[in-house]
């Protein structure tokens, strides 16, 4: 069954073509929608999609930008475009990104609706026999504890644990993972890596799980260091996976070396960091969050400052300006909305605080070409 999700911006447009189309007929199972592509990915991340149907222009994330987050990411993925029949550059600009097939909307409108499907199966198809014939038809090796085992067909003495096909493991491991306690805590790390190799996720997946981790490393890790986390992947067996995860401790306890303060310390102003990134829509203040991470308030603002750089309020502003940026180049949200969610209840002052940091009010540096 080739599982599918519908990503477009218009509800009515989804629902029609989740009803309208014989997605039986082709062996074919809707299991999801989006109305945006960050949603699509997120639902990506939880999910197993062999089949991606997306709109191009969308706001959040178009189906342009999100086609390169997923060719990025699930290199397996098929995807087909949705698109208005004038959009030449867009489709062009899809197919070059890997899109197997497009749909203009005015096919859909003259209800072609089995013609169009049955022309999207057969590419599938066709793309699967060139995978076959390229030699990736046969399962991975990819979890022998064996350097220089690579992919070929699993042999007759692997014990052949289930895999998580439906990734309802992994999904339930989440949010220890990207809590990013188990970089300090040796034994949380083992029982983590433990559980992941025994789920037998595809190397595609799991690169996409490590995907995660590093955005989310980066999120609450960059206050700190100017130093990023690798890439994931490509891997040829567990051992690189696992070689990449240790990397991220290594690199992790690097971040305080040069700090005069414990580890513990050090995790507590980490703690701190990443209750900022969670809750800028919120009020917060410093003896507040000192509480929360078991710290006096001068001694908390005395290591925050010298291990991020930063005292509590200049990287707690910071951070919402940034934010604000994003919402303003991403989203067509008011600036009233923005203020809010930044932190802030009253628009003008954000918008007095916008200008000091950036020198431009939010509705100008809307405006302004973003490179």
């Amino acid at each position: 069954m080739i599982k599918v999700l519908v990503v477009d911006d218009d509800k009515l447009v989804r629902k029609g073509l989740i009803s309208a189309m014989p997605w039986a007929e082709f062996g074919m199972q809707v299991v999801g929608e989006a109305n945006n592509g960050e949603k699509a990915l997120e639902f990506l991340q939880a999910n197993p999609v062999d089949l991606l149907l997306t709109d191009l222009a969308m706001p959040v994330m178009s189906g342009i930008e999100l086609m390169r987050s997923a060719r990025r990411l699930y290199p397996e993925l098929y995807i087909v475009v949705l698109t208005l029949h004038q959009d030449f550059d867009y489709i062009q600009e899809a197919l070059r990104l890997g899109a197997i097939d497009y749909i203009a909307k005015v096919q859909l409108e003259k209800e072609r609706f089995e013609e169009v499907l049955g022309r999207v199966h057969a590419r599938i198809q066709e793309e699967r026999k060139k995978s076959a014939a390229a030699g990736y038809g046969g399962e991975d090796l990819f979890y022998e504890d064996r350097p220089g085992v690579g992919r070929g067909t699993r042999s007759a003495d692997d014990p052949g644990k289930e895999y998580d096909a439906d990734g309802s493991a992994l999904a339930g491991a989440k949010g220890q993972w990207l809590a990013l306690e188990w970089i300090h805590d040796d034994a949380l790390y083992a029982k983590l890596r433990d559980e992941l190799k025994a789920m037998r996720l595809s190397a595609s997946r799991l690169i996409s799980f490590f995907y995660a981790i590093e955005s989310e490393w980066k999120r609450v890790y960059a206050a700190v260091t100017d130093r990023r986390v690798a890439e994931p992947g490509p891997f040829d067996n567990w051992l690189e996976a696992e070689a990449w995860l240790q990397s991220v401790r290594d690199l992790t306890a690097q971040v305080a070396g040069g700090k005069p303060y414990s580890q513990e310390v050090v995790d507590c102003v980490m703690k701190a960091v990443k209750i900022v990134q969670e809750e800028l829509d919120k009020q917060l203040f410093v003896m507040e969050v000192a509480r929360r991470v078991n710290m006096s308030r001068s001694y908390f603002s005395q290591c925050f400052k010298e291990i991020t750089g930063k005292s509590f309020n200049e990287y707690l502003r910071q951070t919402r300006i940034e934010k604000a940026k994003d919402y303003l180049t991403h989203t067509n949200k008011s600036v009233q909305w923005i203020a809010e969610h930044t932190g802030y209840m009253d628009e003008k002052y954000f918008s007095r605080l916008f200008r000091e940091y950036t020198g431009m009010l939010p509705s100008e540096y809307r405006q302004k070409p973003q490179g």
